[in-house]
């Protein structure tokens, strides 16, 4: 579910900024979770993404998927990535693969 955050400019007008993803950060990558881009033109589903560095690989999964990523997190991406291995079955079709 999108959240929104008001920001007010220098000039004093409010602007809404709309955050469609959530996010959990870790050391050197994060998962991201999206419920909003479900066309499908788009991901086709609700889709869970375990994001290496600075966006350099998406390693997406279909579902949602973030309580099997969150006990992992700490363990670094590298154990996120065995997760997605062994849920390759729900890879989503913009998915990189390992």
């Amino acid at each position: 579910m999108p959240t929104c955050h008001l920001m007010t400019l220098s000039s004093g007008v409010t602007v809404p900024l709309v955050q469609y993803n959530s996010v959990m950060n870790a050391d050197g990558f994060y998962v991201s979770f999206n419920d909003y881009d479900t066309a499908p033109s788009l991901y086709g589903d609700v889709t869970t993404a375990l994001v290496f560095g600075q966006m350099q690989a998406f390693y997406i999964l279909n579902g949602d998927h973030r309580a099997g990523y969150a006990g992992l997190l700490s363990q670094g991406f590298d154990a996120c990535l065995e997760y997605f291995k062994a849920n390759i079955a729900s890879i989503n079709k913009r998915s990189e693969r390992p």
